[in-house]
């Protein structure tokens, strides 16, 4: 598995076009599966969509966005299976849905669903045949059971209607490889070290030019560590004498005003936020960052991305390190896989 973006991208095969894929428009596609979201970006515009799958035991009465039917194809394990993704999921069963960040396999299982459900947001298609460039943060362990749960032809209803829906691999690339041809033009990759703050998992890569020449992981310093942490504060569970729920942390997280849901408007959890940050940082974040340290003197440019990157004061902690937090943070990786997959389309 080729963890590495050479500055010559080989041109997608032919062969690996079905017919239906060349008798209609390809869209080039760069897709991002993250623990906490997918973020899906094309020509067509950007989707992101919760990491969350809910299955339904029958049909659907009202299709609601992210509702997919599996008809047939490749995938013959989800025949006649139904499900929504995205924050609907959460809506129809909020202790009940599949999250990526779950499961270990959690990406491999789940990211057709979520492709297919994040398709139901753009215009309708009777044919898809997307050319689609997919990173994953461990490429040799889990890219070929990626490329396998995507590729292929996939007969669905999206909302409703029937669509066919053919994707072919240009590349799976490993995480970090997108926002590297992303910012290629903008900072200096000459010896540049990328940090990947996610949902689940923390990376740090070496880019020499687009030669990825270091790469590190940890799967246990991503953000949810920092959610689990607000979750169970004792500021949290005494105020709902139990733990907080996840999701609402995390959107409270986004928005940046801490705040709890709907219901909850005179209350916000920033206390539990400021008490877990600094010893996320230090028990997760700072030993990683340490790790690369004999790479920082000679770096010219340190960067860091992903949805931990812009969580509330995090841009301060990290400016202490010297680490730049470009606009867009967390688009970058879909936004240069998709450069990467248009640029292959062109090619074939």
């Amino acid at each position: 598995m080729n963890a590495t973006i050479s500055p010559t991208i080989a041109p997608l095969n032919q062969a690996n076009l079905s017919n239906s894929a060349r008798i209609c428009h390809i869209t080039p596609l760069g897709l991002d599966v993250g623990n906490g979201a997918i973020k899906m970006y094309s020509g067509m515009g950007q989707t992101l969509m919760e990491s969350y799958i809910h299955y339904l035991p029958e049909r659907a009465t009202h299709a609601n966005l992210g509702y997919v039917e599996y008809l047939s194809g490749e995938r013959s394990d989800l025949a006649d299976k139904q499900w929504i993704g995205g924050l609907n999921a959460y809506f129809q069963s909020p202790s009940g849905v599949y999250r990526v960040t779950d499961s270990n396999e959690g990406k491999t299982e789940l990211c057709l669903q979520l492709l297919l459900s994040a398709l139901t947001s753009l215009p309708y298609r009777k044919e898809w045949a997307l050319n689609l460039c997919a990173s994953v943060h461990d490429g040799k362990v889990f890219g070929k059971a990626i490329r396998s749960a995507l590729e292929g032809v996939h007969t669905v209803r999206l909302l409703g209607k029937d669509s066919t829906v053919t994707v072919t691999i240009g590349k799976i690339l490993e995480e970090g490889s997108g926002v590297a041809y992303a910012l290629r033009n903008e900072f200096d990759f000459t010896n540049a070290l990328l940090f990947d703050l996610g949902n689940g998992t923390s990376i740090v890569s070496a880019f020499n030019g687009l030669q990825m020449t270091y790469r590190d992981y940890a799967p246990d310093a991503g953000v949810e560590k920092l959610i689990d942490a607000i979750a169970t504060s004792d500021f949290v569970r005494q105020h709902f004498k139990r733990p907080g729920d996840r999701h609402l942390i995390r959107a409270g997280l986004e928005k940046g005003d801490f705040s709890y849901g709907t219901q909850h408007l005179d209350w916000n959890f920033k206390p539990a936020y400021l008490e877990s940050l600094p010893k996320w940082f230090e028990q997760g974040l700072k030993p990683f960052v340490k790790a690369a340290s004999t790479r920082v003197p000679a770096a010219t440019a340190i960067i860091a991305v992903g949805g931990g990157s812009l969580l509330p004061g995090m841009a301060g902690l990290l400016a202490k390190k010297s680490i730049a937090v470009p606009t867009d943070a967390r688009w970058l990786n879909a936004q240069g896989l998709y450069q990467i997959a248009l640029r292959l389309s062109r090619e074939v």
